[in-house]
C-alpha cells in the first residue's frame, strides 16, 4: 500500500515530523497513524478520504487535536488534519466572520477583537474552532452570548463520498442541527464556518478569585455556587473548582467593577479569601489571563450536567471525593456555569441536549509519570461513578471513554434523531471512532 492519491501535506511513519505530529494535547494519548494529512483545500480532504475507502483505512478527523479520549486519532488509522485550514475574513458590515476549521481560538480571539468584537468560544488558546462548536462550545461569554454553537448560521463538510456540502437551515437543515452539538467527526469533515456576530466590546471585568490552602471554603464554594446561580445577571459566566486543599473562580462579567463585586457578594464573603482579583481591562487581555493556565500534560477528565440542587450530604460527599484525591491540585472537581443565553434558544433548536441544566460539573486529574496513571484513572473512576448519580447526562466535549449507553449520555431524546442522520449522511459509517455515533434504522 502506497501514500499515492494524497495531497497536501502528508507525514508518515518514516517522516522525521512524524513523532511531533502524532502527539495530541492529552499527552496520556500514544497512538500511532498510518499517516497524518496535513489538507490546504476541500479537496486535500476529499482526496483523503477516498485513498482511506480505497485502501480500507478508518479516518479520523483532527482540527486541534485536544479530544481528552484521542479520538481524533489512532493506530493504524488516516487521521486528516485540518489544522493548515486556517483563515478567518471579517465582514464589519453584516457583522459575520468566516473561519476555517483549523483556526485556533487565539487567532480567532486577537483577529475579532482588531474590529471591536468579543466572541462565545472557550478558554484554552490552543483549542481549534471545529473541535469547540461541532459539541456546543461552553466559555467565559456563553451566559451573555450563547453557546458557540448558537451563533452558527453555516458549515460546509466534505462528506463520505468527497462531495462538498454547504449546511445551513436552507440547505441540509437535518445536519445544521446535527453539527451543533454532535457533530465532532460524526458525519464528515467539517472545513468552514461561519458565525454571526453578537456583541461589539472593548472592556471587561475580569474575575479571579481564590481560597488556597483553605479546605473550608471548598463546600462553602459549592453550597454558595448553586445558590449564586439560580437569578444569576446574565453578563457574568464563571468557571470554578475545588481542590485538596483549596477552592478557585475565574469570570467575565460584561460591566463594570463596581456592578461585579455587588453581584460576586455571596463569593467574595467566604472566609478565607487568598487571590481577589477584580479588574476592568481589554477583552483581549482578559482571554490572554485565562489562557496563561492551560499546558500539555496527561490527563483524564469528564464531566456531566447538573439539574438540581444538591443536599447537604451529597455536598459533603462530593468533598470526601476530593480529600482522596491523587494530588493537591492537579485533580479537582470544576464546575462551569450554563443559564442566561444559553436558555434563549428552543430546547430542540440543536443538538446540545442539556441546554436547560444549571452547570455542568467535571473532575479531573493530570499527572506526570506514566507509572502514576492508573491511580488519578481509578481515582476519576470512584469519583464519576458518585458524580453520574447525581447528575443527569454527559457533556460531549469531555468525553469519557467508560461511559455505558454513550449514545443517550451525550445526546438524550435526540440519539435515535441523530443515528438518522448519520445514516443519511454517512451510511456505510466510514466516520467512526469509540464513541460515534452510528446509522440507525430509520
Amino acid at each position: 500500500m502506497g501514500y499515492e492519491g494524497l495531497t497536501g501535506k502528508v507525514i508518515t511513519p518514516f517522516n522525521p515530523e512524524y513523532e511531533k505530529a502524532r502527539q495530541e494535547y492529552n499527552k496520556a494519548i500514544d497512538e500511532f497513524p498510518i499517516a497524518i494529512v496535513y489538507c490546504y483545500t476541500s479537496q486535500d480532504v476529499a482526496n483523503a478520504i477516498h485513498w482511506s475507502r480505497k485502501n480500507c483505512i478508518v479516518p479520523r478527523i483532527r482540527s486541534g487535536g485536544h479530544n481528552y479520549e484521542g479520538y481524533s486519532t489512532g493506530t493504524g488509522k488516516l487521521v486528516i488534519d485540518t489544522t493548515l485550514m486556517n483563515g478567518i475574513k471579517v465582514d464589519t458590515e453584516q457583522d459575520i466572520v468566516k473561519v476555517q476549521a483549523g483556526t485556533r481560538l487565539k487567532d480567532l480571539y486577537e483577529t475579532l477583537y482588531e474590529f471591536g468584537y468579543a466572541f462565545p468560544g472557550g478558554t484554552c488558546p490552543t483549542v481549534a474552532i471545529s473541535g469547540l462548536v461541532l459539541g456546543g462550545g461552553i466559555g467565559l461569554s456563553m451566559r451573555y452570548l450563547g453557546l458557540t454553537a448558537d451563533s452558527l448560521i453555516e458549515a460546509k463538510m466534505v462528506d463520505a463520498d468527497g462531495n462538498q456540502l454547504l449546511v445551513n437551515q436552507c440547505h441540509n437543515p437535518d445536519l445544521f442541527w446535527a453539527l451543533r452539538g454532535a457533530g465532532g467527526g460524526n458525519f464528515g469533515v467539517v472545513t468552514s464556518y461561519k458565525f454571526k456576530l453578537k456583541k461589539k466590546v472593548d472592556k471587561i471585568t475580569l474575575i479571579q478569585l481564590a481560597w488556597n490552602n483553605n479546605k473550608p471554603a471548598r463546600f462553602e464554594f459549592l453550597r454558595r455556587w448553586q445558590d449564586w446561580l439560580v437569578n444569576l445577571d446574565r453578563r457574568i459566566s464563571a468557571f470554578g473548582r475545588i481542590y485538596k486543599q483549596g477552592a478557585s473562580v475565574n469570570a467575565f462579567f460584561y460591566g463594570k467593577p463596581e456592578e461585579a463585586r455587588e453581584i460576586l457578594e455571596p463569593l467574595l464573603s467566604i472566609p478565607g479569601l487568598t487571590l481577589r482579583n477584580i479588574e476592568y481591562i481589554d477583552f483581549i487581555e482578559a482571554v490572554t489571563i485565562i489562557g496563561r493556565a492551560y499546558e500539555r500534560t496527561a490527563f483524564q477528565a469528564t464531566g456531566r450536567f447538573v439539574e438540581h440542587h444538591f443536599s447537604k450530604g451529597e455536598l459533603k460527599e462530593l468533598i470526601n471525593i476530593m480529600d482522596e484525591a491523587p494530588t493537591n491540585h492537579d485533580s479537582y472537581i470544576s464546575v462551569y456555569s450554563l443559564g442566561g443565553a444559553v436558555r434563549d434558544l428552543e430546547q430542540s433548536s440543536t443538538t446540545f441536549f442539556y441546554r436547560s441544566a444549571n452547570y455542568i460539573m467535571a473532575i479531573t486529574s493530570d499527572w506526570e509519570n506514566e507509572e502514576e496513571a492508573s491511580i488519578h484513572k481509578a481515582w476519576v473512576a470512584k469519583g464519576f461513578k458518585y458524580i453520574k448519580s447525581i447528575t443527569t447526562g454527559s457533556y460531549v466535549n469531555f468525553p469519557y471513554n467508560r461511559l455505558t449507553n454513550y449514545e443517550v449520555a451525550y445526546y438524550g431524546d435526540y440519539a435515535a434523531r441523530l443515528a438518522c442522520v448519520k445514516k443519511k449522511y454517512d451510511p456505510c459509517n466510514v466516520f467512526s471512532f469509540p464513541q460515534s455515533i452510528k446509522p440507525g434504522c430509520c
